[in-house]
Formats: C-alpha cells, sequence, structure tokens
C-alpha cells in the first residue's frame, strides 16, 4: 500500500499551481512531455525542464476537465507528491524555517497547504498517515530555506 491509498477525491489544486519539475535521473523522458525550461528554488542558478503551464490559465498544459490527461504516464514528481506528506513534512520544520519558506513567495501555496491538511487529518482516521514519510520533502524543504538570502 501507498501514499495513493489516501484519496485526492478528485482535487487538481497541485496541477494548478505547482510546476512539475521532470527529474531524467528518476526516470523522465523529457523529450515526451510539453516541457519549458524554468528557475527553480531547489535548483538555484540552473533552468530546470518543467511541464508546460497554459499561458491563460498557467495551470499545467495537461490538466484537463475531467483530471490528468497523462495520468498513466505522469512524471516522477507527479507521482510522488501528495499534499498531506508535504503539509506533514512543514510540521516537522522548526517555526523560523517555516516562516522563511513561505516568505519566499514562491514555494508554499496556501491552497495546497491547507489542502494538505485536509487530507492528513483524513489519512490519521483511515490509520494510514504511516504511508507519508517526509525524509525527501523535509530535505527539500532545508535546502531551499539554505539557499534563501537572509533579510
Amino acid at each position: 500500500m501507498d501514499q495513493n491509498a489516501i484519496p485526492c477525491d478528485g482535487c487538481t489544486e497541485c496541477c494548478k499551481t505547482d510546476q512539475v519539475i521532470l527529474r531524467p535521473e528518476a526516470g523522465d523522458d523529457v523529450a515526451s512531455y510539453d516541457v519549458e525550461y524554468i528557475a527553480s528554488a531547489l535548483y538555484p542558478g540552473r533552468r530546470v525542464p518543467a511541464l508546460k503551464r497554459d499561458p491563460r490559465t498557467g495551470f499545467c498544459v495537461y490538466l484537463v476537465e475531467d483530471g490528468c490527461a497523462i495520468h498513466g504516464r505522469a512524471p516522477w514528481t507527479c507521482r510522488r507528491f501528495h499534499c498531506a506528506r508535504m503539509f506533514k513534512a512543514l510540521g516537522r520544520l522548526p517555526r523560523a524555517k517555516r516562516d522563511a519558506l513561505w516568505a519566499r513567495g514562491d514555494v508554499l501555496e496556501e491552497a495546497i497547504v491547507e489542502r494538505g491538511r485536509d487530507r492528513l487529518k483524513l489519512a490519521e482516521t483511515m490509520g494510514l498517515d504511516h504511508l507519508l514519510d517526509t525524509d525527501m520533502q523535509v530535505a527539500a524543504f532545508e535546502k531551499i530555506v539554505a539557499a534563501t538570502p537572509r533579510r
């Protein structure tokens, strides 16, 4: 059993706000997706391949009315992401680091954080919160905070 046992219940908020970075080292075939190269807080000073955004809506170009058009071949980041994991990982960080992530303005989205809170509560009710390993997410947050210039 994995994190997918915790239902999204049709939510596509992450498809509307998160830019999905492709990870060739994790098996993503960059050439098989419609991509753009972006600057990312996770890779300072580099431009990395990411799923293209619809210029009219800002949503992932693969988001269609009934969900993800490429769900069966979704990139590693999409398969790995769960808002409940992200929320749980935030809870492992000291307040100052959470504040630094919020202050950046390019890492956390309020709608996804709130949805993550809701999904984590559901996971706990279902007895599935143990499926949400947070080590990689915490490490990513720590890396971003460390690369954030102090004000």
